[in-house]
């Protein structure tokens, strides 16, 4: 798989250390965003491969980041985290665009399997 560009949307300094540690180990660069009005600002002005998406953010809910993502860039893979999983709310991700669904809390392993789903292809 080529290094890719990622932004982690989420505001939990852990998780998002966690990722950065995890795929820049793979190869990929990564760049954290703590609320969702800096991701999409974010988004707007790089180019990113993959952005992965906490569903529950400070400022913004994540289903609406998620819609705005998916109309300005619709070949953006996305990957919805969240610690509130649901049978609904993946339904709903999905529905908007999501290209895969992370229940948290997640292993590594299950980090980069979801990550290499997501951007087979690209």
């Amino acid at each position: 798989m080529k290094s890719l560009k990622v932004l982690v949307i989420e505001n939990e300094d852990v998780i998002c250390n966690a990722c950065r540690l995890v795929l820049a180990e793979k190869g990929h660069e990564v760049d954290i965003s703590n609320t969702g009005k800096s991701g999409l600002i974010a988004v707007s002005r790089n180019g990113y491969d993959l952005v992965l998406l906490d569903i529950k953010l400070p400022d913004m809910d994540g289903m609406d980041i998620l819609k705005i993502l998916k109309e300005n860039v619709p070949t953006l893979r996305v990957i919805v985290m969240t610690g509130y999983a649901t049978l609904s709310n993946a339904v709903q991700a999905m529905k908007l665009g999501a290209t895969e669904y992370l229940p948290k809390p997640f292993t590594d392993d299950e980090l980069v399997a979801a990550v290499e789903k997501a951007c087979e292809g690209l």
